[in-house]
């Protein structure tokens, strides 16, 4: 019989233990990371379904025909038409409290808080005579059934709509 050399090559057994803790930290540390990836591109997805719906919205208005002035017959606001939003007659005044509607993920209303994901509130200021634009403030804020005041994300854009016929 032969004999074995007395040096056999190897790792010892605190070798592979160092080693497997070494990957396991930086497994650990990458996994972490990776979750903190996706709640960002998560957060990321929703600012900017809501700056694209705030963008079709000032379209919306922005398209709007302009509102006669009023008189004895006609006083009434004119209706953007796809959010129905009023707009006051040229010569009105402002809006205090803001109208909300609530709109899906896909940028269509839809008529409950519940099955929305986004909250549009509108403040509308009246053109003058001397003054020919209405100016109207839209804050998009979620989640839906958030008050405007205290919500988990928001938009807001200030949109000035030329009155002149």
């Amino acid at each position: 019989m032969k004999k074995r050399a007395s040096s056999q090559a190897g790792f010892s057994l605190v070798e592979v233990t160092i080693a497997l803790g070494v990957v396991v930290f930086c497994l650990v540390t990458v996994l972490g990371l990776l979750a903190v990836g996706i709640n960002s591109t998560h957060s990321s997805t929703i600012q900017t379904s809501a700056t694209n719906i705030l963008t079709a919205v000032a379209a919306d208005l922005e398209s709007t025909p302009n509102a006669i002035p009023p008189t004895a017959k006609n006083s009434a606001p004119v209706v953007s038409p796809v959010y129905g939003i009023s707009l006051p007659a040229s010569g009105t005044g402002t809006s205090a409290t803001p109208t909300t509607i609530y709109v899906g993920e896909d940028g269509q209303v839809t008529t409950t808080a519940a099955s929305a994901l986004y909250r549009l509130s509108v403040w509308t200021t009246g053109s003058t005579t001397q003054q020919q634009e209405t100016l109207v403030r839209l804050l998009i804020t979620w989640p839906a059934s958030a008050a405007y005041t205290s919500p988990q994300g928001f938009v807001e854009n200030v949109v000035a709509i030329n009155r002149t016929e």
